[in-house]
């Protein structure tokens, strides 16, 4: 999945997620694309780590750590070379 720069529908419903809510956790991403899913197969929770995990290296998005060790992400906003 490295290397990947096109954006399909997940990617795009994965920023659209996180625009609406100031930040979420994987699962919560995962419970919320499951509530839009009109995919052939379901989008799995592996998936939509990986998935963060490109959209990170794009400079898309961002993690944000938690007091309680969990981490949530969010958009990155303004440069996304900062």
């Amino acid at each position: 999945m490295e290397g990947r720069t096109s954006m399909d529908e997940i990617d795009q419903i994965i920023l659209n997620k996180l625009s609406l809510y100031e930040s979420l956790a994987p699962l919560e991403l995962w419970y919320e694309i499951g509530e839009d899913q009109s995919f052939d197969e379901p989008v799995t929770k592996g998936e939509v780590a990986n998935r963060l995990e490109s959209l990170r290296a794009q400079g898309l998005v961002k993690p944000l750590t938690e007091a309680e060790g969990g981490i949530r992400w969010a958009l990155r906003r303004g440069n996304a070379n900062r």
